[in-house]
């Protein structure tokens, strides 16, 4: 079985940033892509083996089954995505309010290129074939990913509220969960961010059923998501987080 000759180096490079990845990894690779674009009803893991010159059972070889193969790739999407909403923050102007909107802005953009995996991330009972499986291989990891990335968010709400960037960084390592959930107004407003922004963040991924075929919502798209951003930061500025 030959392999798709379009599979370069080149692709590969542009791809996952290596040019020679393993035969594992261009499994998860190949797949985070086609499930990025083609969301969890046009997926075919026979599809991604018959791209890579190999035969199904090469999947449950590395990854014990189909559901194995997407899972993992799922989780690896979760990461990047954590990965790269604190990269935002990063690269953002050294202002709380810059960086409040650059996590925002970033957790949207994400959506848009990785479209066919919210579905994954947010409905893994209705898309996977074996949700408990995802959940008993990824979920804890998930979690704490999920517990950084919020106390996260709590500290861009604490800075901007104080008008100053705090020094250090969160990580995994370091993260005082405790600290943040004691503060009972800051989890929710920070709860009302994340939901306000992943609302947006799918409304801009997908096709909204009822407005994609209407002009005045394609008209105003980009306006609309703007103005929901300096409305987020706005609700952030008005609102009381003192414990």
């Amino acid at each position: 079985m030959r392999a798709d000759p379009t599979l370069t180096p080149a692709f590969w490079q542009t791809l996952c940033g290596n040019p020679e990845p393993s035969s594992r990894e261009k499994f998860l690779y190949l797949t985070i892509d086609e499930f990025s674009r083609l969301g969890p009803g046009g997926f075919s893991h026979a599809v991604i083996a018959r791209r890579l010159g190999v035969t199904v059972a090469m999947i449950n070889h590395y990854f014990g089954s189909r559901n194995g193969l997407i899972s993992e790739a799922a989780f690896m999407v979760y990461s990047d995505y954590i990965d790269a909403l604190n990269q935002a923050t990063q690269d953002a102007p050294k202002n709380p309010v810059a960086r409040l909107e650059a996590w925002i802005r970033r957790q949207i953009s994400f959506a848009v290129a990785v479209a066919g995996w919210a579905v994954v991330l947010n409905y893994p009972t209705l898309s996977l074939e074996n949700p408990v499986e995802f959940a008993a291989l990824f979920r804890s990891r998930m979690s704490a990913l999920f517990n950084v990335n919020m106390a996260r968010l709590g500290q861009l709400i604490l800075d901007l509220k104080a008008g100053a960037v705090s020094p250090g960084e969160i990580t995994v390592d370091n993260v005082d969960v405790d600290a943040y959930m004691s503060n009972v107004k800051l989890v929710s407003l920070a709860s009302s961010v994340g939901m306000a922004t992943l609302g947006a963040a799918v409304w801009a991924a997908g096709s909204h059923a009822p407005s994609a075929e209407s002009p005045e919502a394609k008209k105003f798209g980009d306006f609309v998501i703007t103005e929901h951003v300096q409305n987020i930061i706005r609700l952030v500025q008005t609102s009381d987080v003192t414990a």
